[in-house]
């Protein structure tokens, strides 16, 4: 599945919940040129329906008070971070950025909205890593709350599994085959993991490896 396969997919995920004229609307203000002001300078604020909208690609009609809501010294307080920094990518004015941003974003919304069979579900979850990880590198986004934010979503997104479950391997420093595969433009002579390029799929009742994760050596 491609990014414009996910894209298409979400879109017509959201189109079900939201009515086809406040989506067109949002298309309208937030597609391409400069974003829409807020009252502070005098104009009008997003519609209801875009507010809707731009809620639901961030997944925030999907994610617990435990997560939106969590403080510094909760566990779940990295990926509340990860979901903030999302959404300012969301709407950042460089549009390599942005474009990564919702890709992902749509990614993440296809996995958690969409009704597939196991197979599938997986494969899109271990695609949607990818995309995390490369906008993760793009935007340089703090390597230290990247790190901790990683679990918690690979956890997130297991729960929507059936017999398998992600791992991320952020804190696996040395390419090991038996988890690892290079990912594409990878030093194939380097042992030492720079970065990872996707999550780590096991069967859950053996912990036997399913999909290897991708890293960069």
């Amino acid at each position: 599945m491609d990014d414009q396969e996910i894209k298409r997919a979400v879109i017509a995920a959201l189109e079900k919940s939201v009515p086809a004229s406040e989506l067109a609307d949002v298309v309208r203000q937030y597609a391409r040129g400069p974003r829409p002001t807020y009252p502070d300078t005098g104009e009008d604020a997003p519609s209801a329906g875009a507010q809707k909208l731009l809620t639901r690609i961030v997944l925030g009609d999907i994610l617990d008070d435990g997560i939106l809501a969590a403080r510094p010294s909760d566990p779940a307080f990295p990926l509340r971070l990860f979901f903030a920094e999302l959404s300012r990518l969301l709407g950042t004015d460089v549009e390599t950025f942005s474009d990564h941003a919702f890709v992902l974003a749509s990614g993440l919304n296809f996995f958690f909205r969409a009704t597939m069979d196991p197979e599938a579900k997986m494969r899109v979850g271990i695609e949607v890593s990818k995309q995390l990880y490369s906008l993760a590198h793009a935007a340089q986004i703090d390597r230290h709350i990247f790190a901790k934010s990683t679990p918690l979503l690979a956890a997130l997104m297991t729960n929507e599994l059936e017999r398998l479950k992600f791992e991320s391997v952020d804190h696996i420093k040395v390419f090991d085959s038996a988890l690892h595969e290079r990912a594409p433009g990878a030093d194939p002579t380097s042992f030492a993991i720079s970065r990872p390029a996707s999550f780590l799929c096991r069967v859950a009742s053996n912990n036997a490896i399913k999909v290897k994760a991708e890293v960069h050596t």
